[in-house]
């Protein structure tokens, strides 16, 4: 008998940890020399040099489960306590019921409209104020919207995954990508915000329309669905009419406020993990008290809440793990010299469009958008330069490159925490999604080779 076999995402990170370990045995060490300019440690470009091998050991592997997790840590600790506060807006009851209102307004044919602006809203937290890793608390909730609008898990993880990716990938004004690869470029800070809110627009619509045109299939026939015969009673929620209250919209109002204070204070006050995790705190603590929850009520939804979030917050110190042996074993280096030397003496449309596989293949095993910017373009920029490229083109390459790859990457801790906690396998996931990536990445070359040919600075 033939048995379907289903890899969890924690499993498959685990391979690839064992197939990178294998790695530091075939791959030459190499190290960049590192320098410190205003603060920020940066990679001599011309300074690359073959080290003694380091391959990483058998107990090193294993470490690197630890130290990931410790890299990753205040990140972590972010997760859990928005996957808390989330949890404590969620148990009221607002969201939900606005959610039956709004369908009860706009009529159950055209819920799709709901879809759109839940949409557009991740789309903005991402390219915005750069908040990738904040679609995982709220996966829960769009997931849950999603089944009560008829449709399935995989609609609502990609109304708010997606979006938030490109949104991420275009970098309007991301601070993480953009902001970063414009100061190691020396360029006006978020130069070009024109042509990247045009890309914006443009990978937002194509996002929504992917996603609305699986929606509608599966709505019309729930067989079509890529998941219809998965177990997936864990996600399921009870079919009930909820009458909104003024409570509702008081907690509706604190949490609106709250996601308004944090893209403020990230875009305008510089906050870091823990000031958003502060303002997480504080508005849950807000909602309880005009939910009328005792202080045992607001602790208990908050603990419920983190503990939603372990897998999602195990899956990324596990993906970090990934950069930790490649970082210890010095392959990293290695591995963006020897591809970043392809591209001298080509032509300008080709190394744009090398610059953007570069980027994607690195981010695979540097699923962070800083730590790529740092590690990748002093190496980039150079060559840019050798070549005749403008470094507003090398940008955008990495942005493109180092964002849409995390939509299929098994190593990037975002998709793996989402697809763990809905108990969705990788490969259902990439099953849905490549056509997208097919289309998205088409998208983004043509998008590219026209920042080339107009010259976009």
């Amino acid at each position: 008998m033939k048995k379907k076999i289903n890899i969890n995402g924690i499993i498959v990170l685990f391979i690839l940890l064992i197939l990178v370990a294998l790695s530091t045995y075939l791959i030459p060490s190499g190290e960049y020399t590192r320098i410190e300019i205003n603060g920020r440690t940066m990679v001599d470009a011309s300074s690359f040099k073959i080290v003694e091998s380091n391959p990483t050991s058998f107990l090193n592997f294993f470490k690197s489960i630890p130290l990931g997790l410790q890299e990753a840590s205040m990140l972590i600790i972010m997760i859990f306590l928005i996957g808390g506060a989330i949890r404590v807006f969620e148990s009221t009851g607002a969201i939900k019921a606005f959610i039956y209102l709004l369908r009860d307004k706009i009529g159950d044919k055209n819920s799709y409209l709901i879809l759109i602006l839940i949409s557009v809203f991740f789309g903005c937290l991402g390219t915005f104020p750069g908040m990738l890793e904040a679609v995982i608390p709220f996966a829960p909730l769009c997931i849950s919207i999603a089944i009560t609008l008829g449709y399935d898990a995989l609609v609502g993880i990609s109304m708010c995954l997606i979006p938030i990716t490109i949104g991420w990938s275009a970098g309007v004004t991301n601070p993480w990508t953009t902001g970063i690869g414009q100061s190691l470029a020396e360029l006006p800070m978020f130069s070009g915000f024109e042509y990247r809110f045009l890309v914006f627009v443009i990978f937002l619509l194509t996002s929504i329309i992917y996603t609305l045109i699986y929606a509608k299939k599966i709505k019309n026939n729930p067989e079509k669905s890529l998941i219809h015969s998965k177990n997936l009673k864990h996600l399921e929620i009870e079919k009930e009419n909820i009458k909104f209250t003024m409570s509702h919209l008081l907690v509706l109002i604190i949490f609106s406020l709250t996601i308004i204070t944090i893209v403020y204070g990230s875009l305008k006050l510089k906050w870091n993990m823990a000031d958003m995790s502060a303002v997480y705190i504080i508005g849950a603590i807000l909602c309880g008290v005009v939910s009328k929850y005792s202080a045992n009520k607001i602790s208990d939804e908050i603990i419920l809440g983190g503990k939603d979030m372990f897998i999602a917050a195990f899956a990324i110190g596990m993906a970090r793990g990934v950069s930790v042996i490649m970082t210890q074993s010095h392959i990293i280096d290695t591995v963006v010299h020897y591809t970043a030397s392809i591209l001298v003496g080509k032509s300008q449309y080709f190394n744009a469009f090398g610059m953007l596989a570069i980027q994607t293949i690195i981010n695979f095993f540097i699923p962070s958008g800083s730590g790529q910017a740092v590690v990748t373009l002093p190496v980039l920029l150079p060559v840019a330069d050798l070549i005749g490229l403008n470094r507003q083109i090398a940008i955008l390459a990495f942005q493109f490159g180092d964002g849409l790859s995390n939509l299929m990457y098994p190593t990037v801790g975002v998709l793996i925490a989402l697809l763990s906690y809905s108990k969705i396998s990788f490969m259902e996931w990439f099953k849905y999604i490549y056509k997208y990536m097919i289309i998205i990445y088409g998208i983004a070359t043509i998008l590219l080779l026209i920042a080339v040919k107009i010259n976009f600075s």
